[in-house]
């Protein structure tokens, strides 16, 4: 039944399609409209199989709605609720954190350098006590994790060990990673905390085992804290589903009411940034109940993953993704962080150029020249339709010339005048409509590339030329006024004073606004800027691009 649901709504997609395509050609192309030429055969079955695609696999049927409507009442994971104050299934929230303090020689620290990472654990809470990301082949270090917010403290209801004992810190070759075993004990129980450091991946595996019945039917909590560039926090966790499919949603922290509830066994729960992300990306049976948020301070929040009651002798643990929102780096620890890599309905330009921008940069080295090969590579697959422009530019200037002539020619006579403009408009149709067609395209071009520009971490502390940090603005201030200059250099077709006014405070506000945005967006527009004018100077002037 679905089968037929997507196959009648292709149908009336591919209807659609054709009369949008008969009336394009008939009244603005005149060009024959013919769909059995092979290149429109073409063209319509790629269309249908598209639309019908999306129909079959991502959009919901009928009888799936009526699914859904009917499982309301099912708990799904990543469902939110609002912790009630006194009910025994779905109690307060348990968002304290008691550790006593300890001097500087009690607690013991321990660093790990990874490939990719400079980890430093502390024997206080058996926590992460910082982390620095060796960014930019090593040159650079980037704080994910500080000692005033450490992250992995597991914590318990009743008591909560403060001092663990360092008990292994080995390198394993089987599971490339370095591992760290800590041990305490409370009253009647002995702790097990280990840390699994993955060598080549951005992930840390925390496993707990307790031994001793001293904390049977306990719960235990695992804090995690958001990254400490905190430039645009957000939490995000799974959205509830039915279906096997995995997508995201955020929970925006300036909403104290998202505080007071808790999230039902999320599949994906933890915190990401323009460039960073901590997250939990999966975990052992029994290990996630629910989670919830807590707030320290504006710019620092902690997650908090609770477990459902521990027996004596069980394990449990959890993943974790902690470093860079970059695409490769979140597919090569799990599939689904990919999920992380929101850019709306822009996704399907913005994920294959920063998959261009990876191969590129492979090739190149170079962040600086990739930005503008990627400026010159759209020049070029947009100069066909640049070309089309042109002309049709030039023959709406014909027409409105024509158009003037007849207005001028019959200006005493309606019913001539609209006869002869008629004719006029059978002729030459409407020019201008396909005029505007390169700047239509540049649009979502443009959109996509600003997505992917001003939040891809690989252009952090990455230098070009005078550009000390091309996710930073030029300090030099070099670019806007190429931006300027490129403006200005541009060929009119008019001396007419006002046009030039208004050209060059566009020019002005052009540039100002390239000044305070990142210095690889802004040298994007520059180079694109520069390019247009050089692309505008060969279509009018190279008499190949002119006929």
């Amino acid at each position: 039944m679905y089968f037929l649901d997507a196959l009648f709504s292709t149908c009336m997609s591919v209807m659609f399609y054709l009369i949008v395509r008969f009336f394009f050609t008939r009244f603005v192309t005149k060009e024959p409209f013919d769909i059995f030429t092979a290149r429109d055969l073409t063209a319509t079955g790629f269309f249908a199989v598209i639309v019908f695609s999306i129909n079959y696999f991502w959009v919901d049927s009928a009888e799936q709605i009526a699914q859904k409507k009917n499982v309301t009442q099912t708990v799904a994971s990543g469902q939110s609720f609002t912790a009630p104050e006194m009910v025994a299934v779905q109690k307060p929230l348990q968002i304290e954190l008691n550790l006593q303090p300890q001097s500087d020689d009690q607690s013991v620290s321990t660093e790990v350098i990874t490939d990719l990472a400079r980890y430093v654990f502390s024997s206080h809470g058996a926590s992460l006590e910082s982390m620095d990301l060796l960014w930019q082949d090593g040159k650079m270090n980037v704080p994910l994790v500080q000692s005033q917010v450490p992250s992995c403290i597991i914590a318990f209801s009743q008591q909560t060990p403060t001092h663990y004992d360092l008990v292994q810190s080995v390198e394993s070759s089987e599971l490339q990673a370095h591992i760290l075993q800590y041990q305490a004990r409370v009253k009647g129980a002995t702790i097990h905390k280990t840390f699994v450091v993955h060598q080549n991946k951005y992930q840390i595996d925390v496993k707990l085992l307790v031994d001793g019945s001293g904390l049977d039917g306990e719960q235990a909590r695992m804090f995690i804290t958001s990254p400490v560039l905190s430039e645009e926090v957000k939490a995000v966790v799974n959205k509830p589903s039915t279906s096997s499919g995995l997508t995201l949603q955020d929970i925006v922290l300036n909403k104290p009411n998202n505080f007071n509830e808790f999230w039902f066994e999320p599949k994906i729960f933890g915190f990401t940034t323009k460039f960073l992300t901590t997250i939990c990306f999966e975990t052992t049976p029994g290990a996630l109940g629910r989670t919830y948020l807590k707030k320290i301070s504006d710019t620092q929040f902690q997650g908090i993953l609770e477990s459902k009651p521990l027996s004596s002798g069980q394990e449990i643990g959890w993943s974790l993704y902690v470093g860079p929102r970059a695409a490769e780096s979140l597919v090569a620890v799990a599939p689904d962080l990919d999920s992380l890599m929101q850019y709306g309905w822009l996704t399907p330009l913005a994920k294959p150029a920063l998959k261009l921008m990876t191969y590129l940069y492979d090739k190149t080295g170079s962040y600086g020249l990739v930005i503008i090969l990627l400026a010159l590579l759209i020049k070029l697959i947009l100069l066909p339709f640049t070309i089309k422009g042109e002309r049709s530019m030039k023959q709406q200037a014909e027409f409105e010339k024509k158009r003037a002539h007849l207005q001028q020619k019959f200006k005493h006579d309606k019913a001539a005048l609209d006869a002869a403009t008629a004719e006029l408009i059978n002729k030459y149709g409407f020019p201008m409509l396909s005029g505007c067609l390169p700047m239509l395209l540049n649009i979502p071009v443009f959109l996509a590339l600003n997505k992917v520009l001003s939040s891809a971490i690989e252009l952090h502390g990455a230098p070009f030329l005078w550009l000390p940090d091309l996710s930073a603005t030029d300090p030099y201030y070099i670019l806007s006024l190429m931006v300027f200059g490129a403006m200005i250099a541009s060929p009119v077709a008019t001396v007419d004073p006002r046009q030039w006014a208004s050209r060059i405070g566009f020019a002005l506000f052009l540039a100002a606004v390239t000044a305070y945005l990142a210095s690889g967006l802004a040298l994007f527009i520059m180079m694109n800027t520069v390019l247009g004018v050089v692309q505008t100077y060969a279509v009018k002037n190279i008499r190949w691009f002119a006929r």
